[in-house]
């Protein structure tokens, strides 16, 4: 099973040897505040919310972070950005999404109500998001600041990015967009793009979709990819057809073996329910990290098949002993977006 690692460490050497940009470097970088912005379609439609504007930059996301990690969980970010750091733009993205924020774009008198080139990545960290009447999310290529991009070095990073957004919830066709729009243009998604692609996501889950993948033995799995909320701990959740149905295999990107030296009890709320997972086997080590079985209810597989698809469900796994890298318990969410027609492929195969 690939472990699940992060699109940001994987770019973070490469962007750095090129000064990679998605956009020419603008002049003031973003800083943060707490105004009331009104959207059309919010409830309620007035809100306090972070209004982030300016240029994102390498240091944007630890500034974020510092200036609003004290705020609730689903908190509005208002972007206003011409762009900026493609890492940065990601990074950010992340910190949105770990604190469990929503993104609108915004404006103020000196910012008009864009989200382009690397802010377009960051928006896509937003659980909920909304295109604000008016607002312009813009995409074009990224490219070497100061040097060319390679062939090779821009698949690579194409490939990462379309994990980024996959992640995110985002459709990866925005990328393709991206691609076919030069450096010094900017492609502006109309509001039927943005949904279609689920950018604005209203009405649907903010949660990536549940895919089929094949297994070296040729074994078909339904595999998502969560993050913990408490934790920053990557998790990958996979169903896999079992000798009495269905079972499920769950992998911590971890390398604090101290954490996974005993079974640790999962459990799984959906819809005001509440499910217990049994770990049938101890845990094994992994490339990157460690994985177990984990035995699952009728009633369980019942409740997420029937579940409505914008459905959001909470994993929490209460560790004996809380290790450096592993905060207890952990608690980390998912939708149920395609995970029944991707179950009873599983079925019937």
């Amino acid at each position: 099973m690939r472990p699940n690692y992060s699109p940001i460490q994987i770019l973070f050497g490469i962007i750095l040897s090129l000064g990679l940009s998605a956009a020419a470097t603008p002049l003031f970088a973003m800083t943060f505040q707490m105004q009331e912005r009104c959207v059309l379609g919010l409830q309620p439609e007035c809100q306090n919310m972070v209004l982030a504007v300016g240029a994102i930059d390498k240091d944007s996301a630890a500034q974020f972070k510092s200036y609003a990690s004290h705020l609730p969980r689903g908190t509005w970010v208002a972007m206003s950005s011409p762009g900026g750091n493609l890492l940065g733009g990601m990074q950010l993205g992340m910190a949105i999404r770990e604190l469990g924020f929503n993104a609108t774009i915004g404006n103020t008198d000196h910012s008009p109500p864009d989200c382009l080139s690397a802010c377009a990545y960051a928006f896509a960290g937003g659980i909920a998001r909304r295109l604000s009447p008016g607002s312009r999310y813009g995409l074009h290529q990224f490219r070497g600041a100061e040097t060319e991009l390679s062939a090779s070095t821009a698949q690579q990073l194409s490939t990462v990015l379309a994990k980024y957004l996959d992640g995110m919830g985002v459709d990866r066709r925005v990328l393709d967009i991206a691609q076919m729009t030069t450096s010094d243009k900017v492609t502006i998604l109309s509001m039927a793009q943005a949904r279609q692609y689920q950018v604005d996501n209203a009405g649907q889950s903010p949660y990536p979709r549940w895919r089929l993948e094949v297994m070296p033995d040729g074994k078909l799995l339904t595999v998502n990819h969560l993050v913990s909320q408490k934790a920053k701990l990557g998790i990958t959740l996979a169903f896999v057809p079992a000798n009495q149905g269905i079972a499920c295999l769950i992998f911590y990107k971890s390398d604090d073996g101290q954490a996974f030296t005993e079974k640790i009890i999962h459990r799984m709320q959906i819809q005001g329910q509440s499910f217990t997972l049994q770990q049938a086997n101890d845990w094994q080590l992994k490339t990157g990290g460690y994985q177990a079985v984990l035995i699952i209810s009728n009633s369980l597989l019942e409740a997420l098949t029937r579940a409505p698809e914008d459905t959001v469900v909470t994993l929490s796994g209460e560790f004996n002993r809380p290790p450096n890298s592993v905060a207890a318990p952990v608690e980390a969410y998912f939708g149920v977006g395609n995970l029944k027609n991707t179950l009873n492929a599983l079925s019937k195969k």
